[in-house]
């Protein structure tokens, strides 16, 4: 089933034409230096900025969670607090095994969490609820080997459930196993 298709889709300031569709069950794999058009795609694909050029068709009623590269969480609140706040948002039930599974440390506040346990708490907040498409852009960021491998079978899990999945990372060896189709930029 397809999920978005771009046609001939482009902006003016990059020099890329993308010709993509993201079908369901499908994990997409984005990789290129830096400038060459990564985020832009993301950014066109969730329709935050429109094409210059051709179009973007999305089937109706499209759910997507979405990991920016950089994120930015409330301080004030534990780790704990916020994704129980954010699956009330969503209206689902905190998965806690997910919680458990990367290993986040509930109880403190997301101003004294490392940089690991804050994209950990990051990585958590996209997964929480339903979505047909996820979004992931650079969800190594920070993270040790162990919750690597954590992620990988999340995502695994994940798409065998029937999800479909974007990632967009600098380091694809990680994920090029799971890949459906590697998009090279």
């Amino acid at each position: 089933m397809k999920l978005i298709e771009l046609k001939n889709a482009s902006k003016y300031y990059l020099d890329k034409t993308f010709n993509l569709t993201i079908n369901k069950h499908e994990l997409l794999l984005i990789t290129g230096t830096n400038g060459s058009g990564k985020t832009t795609l993301i950014k066109l694909i969730l329709a935050f900025i429109k094409p210059d050029r051709g179009q973007i068709i999305y089937c109706q009623n499209l759910k997507f969670n979405y990991l920016p590269e950089k994120t930015h969480l409330p301080d004030f609140h534990t780790a704990y607090d916020y994704l129980f706040q954010i699956s009330k948002l969503k209206k689902v039930d905190l998965n806690l095994k997910l919680l458990v599974d990367l290993n986040i440390p509930l109880y403190k506040k997301i101003a004294h969490l490392s940089k690991g346990n804050y994209q950990r708490v990051a990585i958590a907040s996209t997964l929480i609820g339903e979505s047909d498409l996820i979004i992931l852009d650079e969800p190594l960021s920070g993270l040790d080997t162990k919750t690597t491998n954590t992620l990988k079978r999340i995502i695994k899990q994940l798409k065998e459930e029937g999800k479909s999945i974007i990632i967009s990372t600098h380091n694809p060896k990680a994920f090029e196993k799971l890949a459906t189709y590697h998009l090279k930029l």
